[in-house]
């Protein structure tokens, strides 16, 4: 066989190799009970959940993205929070986000009833339980 077949042949096989660990490192993100995979740090806690649907993670982290900018770009953040929150609206921490975002608007009442919808889904969630924390006085109680 020439050696240019030969060497056409490696490649293939090294791409075909290479999209096979991709699968395979893609299907073990799903994890089947609670493992390391669900194990994961916010804002300086350690909390387990199921990971979230790629396109959900991706919304989030754009919401988070503009929220971080100077000034933050609230209109924005809002609206991939919402998306990201119709996509997984199970998600504790995605409430939380959208908790951060009402309050740094100043919508109190609408960070509140975030925060607290967070905290139905797990109670005792930390990020959550922090927003409630700062609004409390501006809420009264």
């Amino acid at each position: 066989m020439e050696r240019g077949k030969l060497v056409a042949m490696a490649r293939l096989a090294g791409a075909r190799t290479s999209m096979l660990v991709a699968l395979a490192l893609l299907g073990a993100c799903y994890p089947v009970g609670l493992g390391y995979r669900s194990l994961h740090e916010v804002d300086g806690e350690v909390v387990s959940s199921r990971p979230p649907p790629p396109s959900a993670y991706e919304a989030y982290l754009r919401a988070r993205l503009a929220l971080e900018q100077e000034p933050p770009a609230l209109d924005d953040a809002r609206f991939y929070i919402g998306h990201a929150l119709e996509m997984d609206p199970g998600d504790p921490h995605l409430w939380a986000t959208h908790a951060e975002i009402e309050e740094r608007a100043g919508r109190v009442d609408e960070a509140m009833a975030s925060a607290r919808h967070a905290l139905e889904l797990r109670p005792g969630y930390p990020p959550a339980e922090r927003v409630l924390t700062r609004l409390q006085p501006a809420g009264g109680g």
